[in-house]
Order: structure tokens, then sequence, then C-alpha cells
């Protein structure tokens, strides 16, 4: 096949297919614009019933009538002089693209006027082809219609999804903006009704709250750290609030709105253990790097960016993270209150069996199909309360739900404690202080012989050193091993498969971006919940009394190491409403 120059118009078609996929594309390139023109309010226009068309308007700089006629050629822009600027960009456009990509599969009208203008004036461009500047009245700023996208592109076109779906795509693209820019007014509307509006207020909590609730906007933690001209700011929120999925994670970089998967990955690694499992933080975080650090240019949508320090970049947001959240739980014990001595309660006898005390158990009978209880609407996950060194917290073990939960009850609240999570966090904190602090864990003989896999056999061998700085003594043998020593933190004796299971836990966090002491997070955790007390099993009232103090005395007592809620609570208000007394 011979080689041909392409023609002009197929030129311009195949530029515009890069830079604008769909009708959100148009919205986040032209809110860019008006960005750069320093707007303070910016209203996009979505209209998909009688009409095809998308508008913009902000009160910016504005162009004049020369400017406008430059604006809608390819390549030519008001950002950038020189190949160099590339690598110092200030600003959110840049390339001169967006204007001629969009007029070249649409049908594009731009009505504007400076400050400084007496008049406005407006440009059409049907499919590339542009007609001649007019005079027309135009507030100070820049208002874009983009109508009939992709119409001379009927392949495009066809792959576009339904209306709701591309709104929603849309939506998403000012929801990002909004959180970038808080000092900016947005307002959405969708075939003329307001769907979406920001205070302007420059404040990103009030930002927030207008995307998520007032509800998460009174719950979060500022994040913000500083290193070598890296900065990043923002808001987490704390554990208490998190989602199935991650479209509550927000990113920027240098205010840009990205998809930088690896920024969620450091946060997820700073909430290791808070959350539940499968469920994901609320973050909403910029981050300011050096223009010389970043490659704004990798993506021809610019919704990417590329890191010459990926690996600094990661570490600054994880220990941001961490620190937010280290700083809440310190204060939280800060000015968690002393124990209300003046309110007492009479403990339950215990009874005894076989020499062993034993909790009264609590059997509730089940409520037959016609008296079905109410729903319980107000459960308020609660950590036991923080108390100084010299002090125990004051509370009341009224017995046992199941075997498996302790029923708890202090001066304010009635509790349900879960006794496994309850005894996985404090192994895990006792274990995780040991580590930290150089001691090598208490060890107990018990040879156990077990098989392994040619790469779980190679994997051992490479980490000998740290399994044995877990607790672990391990003798390779041909196609298998045996483990001479485990940590005294089990109960019981492992197995061969309890081994095998450590080791697989530690292979899963091989490779990680970030990971933590050599792989040992990932070993601790397995090992809290090997040695901790399972449910269906009987405990004394001594045993659950040390339990709970114990865990009082943990730096998080509310979720256990794998993220699951440790108790429950009711306070009186909580409990009158269930009884119909409020």
């Amino acid at each position: 096949m011979k080689i041909k120059a392409l023609n002009q118009e197929t030129i311009e078609k195949i530029a515009a297919g890069e830079v604008i996929e769909r009708p959100a594309s148009v919205v986040k390139e032209l809110v860019d614009n008006a960005v750069d023109a320093h707007a303070t309010n910016i209203t996009i226009e979505v209209w998909d019933k009688d009409r095809q068309e998308l508008i913009i308007s902000d009160d910016g700089h504005g162009m004049g009538a020369d400017d406008l006629k430059l604006a809608v050629e390819r390549h030519t822009t008001s950002k950038i002089s020189r190949g160099e600027d590339l690598f110092a960009l200030k600003t959110m456009g840049f390339r001169g693209e967006a204007l001629a990509s969009i007029a070249a599969i649409s049908v594009l009208t731009i009505t504007t006027r400076t400050a400084d203008s007496v008049g406005g004036s407006r440009l059409v461009v049907k499919g590339g082809k542009k007609g001649e500047v007019e005079a027309a009245a135009s507030p100070t700023g820049t208002k874009i219609s983009v109508a009939d996208l992709f119409f001379n592109t009927p392949a495009r076109r066809k792959f576009l999804r339904k209306s709701s779906t591309e709104f929603s795509t849309i939506s998403q693209a000012v929801q990002q903006q909004i959180l970038a820019w808080p000092g900016i007014r947005f307002q959405l509307f969708h075939n003329g009704k307001k769907v979406l509006a920001s205070p302007g207020t420059n404040s990103l909590t009030d930002a927030i709250a207008s995307l998520a609730g007032t509800d998460i906007a009174e719950n979060l933690l500022e994040c913000t750290w500083d290193y070598e001209g890296y900065s990043l700011t923002g808001r987490i929120a704390t554990p208490e609030y998190h989602r199935s999925n991650r479209n509550m994670q927000f990113f920027t970089v240098n205010r840009r709105p990205v998809h930088v998967p690896m920024l969620g990955s450091a946060v997820e690694k700073a909430f290791h253990t808070l959350l539940p499992v499968n469920r994901h933080p609320i973050a909403f975080l910029n981050l300011e790097v050096p223009t010389s650090e970043v490659d704004v240019n990798v993506h021809p949508t610019k919704k990417e960016v590329k890191f010459s320090d990926s690996s600094s970049v990661f570490r600054l947001v994880h220990r941001a993270c961490v620190q937010a959240l280290t700083a809440a739980i310190n204060e939280e014990v800060k000015h968690a209150r002393p124990p209300a001595l003046s309110q007492t309660f009479t403990p339950r006898e215990s009874i005894k069996r076989e020499g062993k005390e034993i909790i009264p158990q609590i059997t509730p009978k089940l409520a037959s199909p016609r008296q079905s209880p109410p729903p319980i609407r107000q459960v308020r996950q609660l950590e036991l309360d923080a108390v100084a060194p010299n002090h125990e917290p004051e509370f009341t073990i009224l017995g046992q739900v199941f075997s498996s939960f302790i029923v708890v009850a202090t001066p304010q609240e009635l509790r349900l404690v879960d006794q496994h999570a309850a005894q996985e966090r404090v192994r895990y904190e006792k274990f995780l202080k040991m580590v930290k602090s150089g001691q090598r864990p208490s060890q107990v003989t018990l040879p156990i012989e077990t098989s392994l896999s040619g790469r779980m056999q190679q994997f051992v061998q490479v980490h000998l050193a740290r399994l044995a700085e877990l607790g672990f003594r391990i003798d390779l043998q041909d196609g298998g091993m045996v483990v001479k020593e485990v940590p005294i933190l089990f109960r019981k004796a492992l197995s061969g498969e309890d081994i095998i299971e450590i080791i697989d836990h530690l292979q899963e966090s091989e490779g990680d971006e970030f990971d933590l002491g050599d792989y040992s997070q990932a070993a601790m955790m397995l090992l809290a919940c090997k040695g901790a007390i399972k449910a269906n099993h009987r405990l004394s009232t001594g045993e659950a009394r040390q339990l709970l103090v114990e865990l009082s005395r943990c730096d998080n007592s509310k979720t256990c190491p794998h993220g699951r809620p440790i108790s429950v609570a009711f306070d009186r208000v909580n409990l009158e409403k269930m009884f119909a007394r409020r």
C-alpha cells in the first residue's frame, strides 16, 4: 500500500477524537479555559431533550475580536510560547487544541467581551468551517455554546451512552472542579433545572458540604504535609464514614483533577485496619508538586499525570493521612472524660461450674412473626472510654450473648462487645509494639513439618530473616519445611495449614508500592486472629473484665485489625426512643 498524506479535514477530526471523547470532555476543557481566565462564576447548562447543546458561561477576562479569530485555530494559545514552558505549566489548558477540536465536530458559537471593550464579539464555527466575527451584546466574560456534538463523526456519536449516563459523567467532572477550585462559584443545570451549585467561599469544607452533605463535612480531618517542595493539603473523613466504592475519593495535582490510582492506594494504606473489609475511605486531597517534577502532557485529555519520583509522592500522601488519623485519635484520648464515680452498678452474680467462674448467659427469645421488634435506627459504633494509665474504665459485665458477645453497662451506655474482634485488636497492638521496639517475640518449640510449592519455598528462603523477626524459626528441606518455633501469642498450637496461610498473606504483600515493616503487617493481623478467642467460647467474669480493660488501653479500640467493628452501643436516648418514651 502506498503512503499518502491525509487532508486537513480528516486530520482535524482525528485530533478532535483524541481530545474530545464525550460531552464531559467538552465541559472539562471549557471549564479549564474559564479557570485560566480568572473567572469567579462558571455556569454549565446541559440540554438533551428538545435540543443537543452544552453552554458554558463565565465572568472571566473574555477576548477581543482579534483573539477570537485565532482562538479556534489549531495550536493557538495564550498560555505558552516555547517548548520550555511545557515544564513550568501553571495553567489548566495550554495546548491550544480545545476550541479547535470542539469546533471540528460540532456547531460552536462563542460570544465574548473584555472588561475594557464597549461591545462584544461573536463567532460561529460549524464542523471546522469558520464564519466571520460579528459584533454582539455580551457581559464581561465568555459564553460558549456547543450544539450537535459529533454530528459529522457518526461512528463516535454511535458509541455515546444514554443521556442520563452522559450527564452523570458531566456531573462528576463538575464536582471535581468544585473541589479543585472552592473559590469559584459553579452552577450546573440540566434541561433548565439547577442540579448542583457550590458556594464559592474559597472554603474546601464548604465545597465538600455542597457535594457530600454537612454530615461528612462536619466529620473531616485536616490533612497537610510538606516535603522538599512537595505539599499536600485537603481533608479526609474520619473512619466512621466510608463507602463501598472509591467514588468519594477526589485527587488534584496542582489543582488539576486527575486519575492517579497510586494516590488512592496511599490513602487506603493509611486507613488499613480502621475500616471494615471491602469499604473505602473518603478523601479530598490536593497535591502541589514542582512543575519540573510532574508531566501533565502524558494524556491527550490531561486526565493523567506522571511524577518523576512516584515513591516520594506515595510516602508523602500516606504519611499525611496517617498523621491526621493519629492526631485525631490522640485528641480523643486527651479530651476523654474520667470515669463517673458517682454512678454505680450492681454486678450480676457469676456462676461457678467445676471450679470455674462463668459469666451469666443472656439468651434472647426470638420474636414471633406477629411481634417483630421495631427497627433500631440509631446504633452507634463507639470505642470504650479512653482512660488515664492509673485508672480503669468503670463498667459492669452483665453477661454474654450466644457465647460470643459480652454485654457491658457503663454509666452512659449499654454495649455489646465482639469478644473475638476485641482480643484480635489487643493482640495485634501488643505484637505491633513488640516488633517496633525491636524485641524478639517469645518463642515456643513446636515442630511442624509441611510441604511447600516451588514458589512458596522460594519466598520463604528469601524472607527467612523477616519471618524470624516475627517469631518463626524455619528449616527448609527438599519440597517442604520444618517450623520449630512460633510466637507465643497463640492460645493453641498452630497447624501446618495455619503456617501456610500466614505465608500466603506475606506473599500477597510482596511487591506493594509501600510495604509496612517488611511484610510484617499482614502477618501480624493473621497472628492476632489465630491467637484470639473465638465465638461460641464461654468467658469467666475475670477473663471478660481483663479483656475489656486491655481493649480500653489500645490506640484504636473501635475496629479489629481487619476493620470490623468491635462494639456497638446504645445510650439512654436510643433506648428510650426504642421503647417509645421519646
